[in-house]
């Protein structure tokens, strides 16, 4: 999923630096990168049985950014006609329920990333304006 923030001068790699701990929170490894376009999070789930991987990429500039989540897993991946065709060999229903489990449990942390970082976006909005420095040389007059 992809979201879009217009007009919210949202400094991005403060919202960047609030976003990697919350999978740290959730027990996943994070690695961050800096791109010419914005900045782009690989998290990989430390969890033996959850093995995730889930790319975040905050592209833009801070009036106009988008924050996108990707997910997948590190295991194999199987065509669905390779489980169908385990699920007719080996009654399948192992397959099938773990293949459920891991979808909602990407859902859910998906929905709960979503959360965290729309709470973040309000709380860094107008973040990127800088107040405007005095010079030396000016004077104000009374």
């Amino acid at each position: 999923m992809k979201v879009q923030w217009l007009e919210k001068s949202v400094e991005l790699s403060m919202l960047v630096e609030r976003i990697t701990p919350f999978f740290h929170d959730l027990d996943f490894e994070t690695s961050l990168e800096k791109v010419q376009e914005g900045y782009m999070i690989q998290a990989v789930s430390k969890i033996p049985n959850l093995r995730l991987r889930i790319n975040v990429n905050v592209l833009g500039e801070p009036n106009d950014f988008t924050v996108e989540f990707l997910s997948g897993s590190k295991g194999r991946h199987f065509s669905p006609t390779t489980v169908g065709y385990l699920a007719s060999m080996f009654g399948g229903g192992y397959l099938v329920r773990r293949g459920a489990e891991r979808r909602e449990t990407l859902d859910r942390l998906e929905s709960w990333f979503w959360k965290h970082v729309q709470m973040q976006v309000a709380d860094l909005t107008r973040s990127a304006t800088k107040p405007k420095r005095r010079s030396k040389n000016s004077r104000s007059s009374i």
